[in-house]
């Protein structure tokens, strides 16, 4: 066979009795022939085969649906569109010129040309429509023959004379056939945006499956035409896309054990921290044991203050009592005074003055005495009751802190329930319920009992709520090793698909390269006997089909062993991940309501070592 020949396939018809032109007469198993630009560079016309995508878009984007007024009837149609308005011709023309220009008319085009065009502009415009529905167009033989059985099998709606060709200039003859090339434009343009929606019409397997319909295609027309180069081009190519896709499972399988690999590393760095609760622990005793501490200074501090207030008010009792005793003395000196203003005085009268006033200044002088030690006592009384003062200040002060730590202080605080909490010394007041401008024993303290009972009551609580807290805590802590075993299972599980899939991947590769290599040999041999005449040539395009067929069949197998191991794997993968997301949120959860209820506790709790001392 010559290199040019058709190859044709195994027939029941011995080849010897046929001829040639017979052979390449006749028509082929193949699809139609079609203009759509594929890998291969060819294109299909528009009447090509069935889409595989379904139904197209239109170009202003809502499906394409047939018109009854294109049907077949054999009746006479009239055209309902205005052809003879000059602005509606003005409109055709201008579409027709944007058109042409936009691709790539050769020929000089102007609106003036087009307003009554002579037949070869006519011929040029219609075949260069006609090449660009049919790259494998020619030229037109006959204007008046050619262009009626175009529109005839475009399925133009409406009839073109061939008698009005011969004047196709005239202005009863131009508009018609003005509006049948927009009528051609616009089935172009529909086509160019159909072609563009195509792509996007097809899920991912439904893209698989047309590519390797395209390849079949193209692959059974290069074993027709006999274009060995070719049909090797296309399976290398096609092989090549296999090997592609094989490798992108592979890092899609590589990328996933990384992911695995962080998420174990993950769950175990948080098995290796310390719980949270264990340290929540440590810092509950530790604030258990600064309270102990900070009840016994209060207590220690209640009792000095209660101690100064007896001294204090001994103190001021010494006092009111010299008081007395100085106004007493000071009444007796002016009646005495007065007395020896009102006497006589002689000499019996003067010696016994002399000598009562010895008397008077000794008594006055042990007075003095006795005066300045009054004076000294009282200057050290007045110290030490400065001192307690100031002691008191500070203790009221430490009061009213920690009383607005409470939240006692002022009386529209959250837990003064309108009573004043809050207590001021008043160094001029004469008795202890002046001094301190607060009835501690009367409003303060039973409030502050009240208030300790809330507290007690609530610490009960909570420590209810603590135990039933660390109950869930355990209770999670099972249920995460009860997830983690099941972890390793899927683990174990997830190791075993990916070794099944890794043995199955090499059974099959050896599958595919026993098959190549059995082509190769079938094709070697296929050149060899050439020359030895029909039924060896038959016997051997027989064999090579099949062998092509169980190569199809392999190919078909491994991709879809490949998408089962991958889906499987995915799957997987999938649970791992939601298991461990579902484990984390519980573990976020449980964490979130621990660091709550202990906020609320140790607030409380502050709360209660504030409010006990009182």
């Amino acid at each position: 066979m010559e290199g040019k020949e058709r190859r044709q396939t195994a027939s029941v018809v011995p080849l010897g009795t046929v001829s040639p032109s017979v052979l390449n007469a006749r028509k082929s198993l193949g699809l139609p022939r079609t203009t759509k630009e594929s890998k291969l560079g060819r294109k299909t016309g528009l009447i090509s085969r069935p889409s595989l995508a379904g139904k197209l878009v239109s170009a202003g984007g809502q499906p394409q649906r047939r018109s009854s007024t294109y049907g077949n009837s054999s009746g006479v149609k009239s055209d309902p569109r205005p052809v003879s308005d000059k602005g509606y011709q003005q409109k055709l023309v201008r579409t027709l010129i944007q058109f042409l220009t936009e691709h790539g008319y050769q020929s000089p085009i102007a609106p003036k040309l087009l307003t009554s065009p002579m037949a070869k502009d006519v011929t040029t415009i219609a075949q260069f429509l006609h090449a660009q529905a049919d790259p494998h167009f020619k030229k037109f033989s006959k204007l008046e023959l050619d262009i009626p059985e175009l529109f005839k099998n475009l399925r133009y709606p409406f009839g073109i004379s061939k008698s009005a060709l011969f004047a196709v200039g005239s202005p009863h003859t131009w508009p018609g056939l003005l509006a049948a090339l927009l009528w051609l434009v616009e089935l172009l343009c529909y086509q160019e945006k159909a072609e563009a929606a195509r792509p996007h019409t097809f899920d991912d397997k439904q893209a698989a499956e047309h590519d390797f319909y395209m390849y079949i295609e193209a692959a059974y027309k290069a074993f027709l035409s006999g274009d060995d180069a070719q049909a090797q081009e296309l399976d290398d190519h096609k092989m090549q896309q296999f090997e592609e896709r094989a490798g992108s499972i592979d890092r899609q399988s590589t990328e996933l054990q990384q992911a695995i690999e962080q998420l174990q590393a993950e769950l175990q760095k948080l098995r290796s921290e310390t719980s949270p609760m264990v340290v929540a622990r440590g810092k509950l005793a530790e604030y258990a044991q600064d309270q102990d501490k900070l009840q016994h200074v209060i207590e220690s501090l209640q009792a000095h203050k209660q101690s100064l207030q007896r001294k204090l008010q001994e103190h001021q009792g010494d006092l009111q009592s010299k008081q007395q005793q100085l106004s007493t003395v000071s009444q007796e000196c002016k009646e005495m005074r007065q007395k020896v203003a009102a006497q006589t005085i002689n000499r019996d009268d003067v010696q016994r003055m002399n000598s009562e006033r010895c008397k008077q200044e000794e008594i006055r002088t042990s007075l003095a005495l006795q005066r300045e030690t009054l004076e000294r006592r009282v200057g050290e009384q007045e110290l030490k009751l400065e001192q307690q003062l100031d002691a008191l200040e500070t203790t009221i002060q430490a009061y009213n802190s920690t009383a607005d730590r409470m939240q006692l202080i002022p009386a529209t605080a959250k837990r003064a329930e309108g009573l004043h909490f809050e207590a001021h010394v008043d160094r001029s007041g004469a008795a202890s319920s002046e001094i301190v401008t607060l009835n501690l024993k009367g409003s303060v303290k039973p409030a502050l009992n009240r208030l300790r009972d809330t507290s007690a009551n609530r610490a009960r609580e909570l420590s209810a709520e603590a135990l039933a807290l660390q109950e869930r805590v355990d209770a999670l802590g099972i249920a995460v090793a009860e997830r983690i075993e099941e972890n390793n299972g899927l683990q174990e599980q997830v190791e075993d698909l990916e070794g099944a899939w890794r043995e199955k991947k090499g059974i099959l590769e050896e599958d595919m390269r026993a098959a190549r290599e059995q082509a190769e040999g079938l094709k070697q041999e296929t050149a060899g006997v050439r020359g030895w005449g029909v039924q060896p040539l038959q016997d051997s395009y027989a064999a090579h089909h099949a062998l092509q067929l169980q190569l199809e069949d392999a190919a078909r197998r491994t991709q879809a062993e490949r998408t089962s191991l991958s889906s499987e794997l995915e799957e997987a993968i999938e649970m791992i991940c939601s298991h461990k997301f579902e484990i984390q949120e519980i573990i976020r959860n449980t964490l979130d309501h621990v660091r709550q209820q202990k906020s609320a506790f140790d607030a409380q709790t502050w709360d209660d070592m504030a409010v006990k001392p009182a």
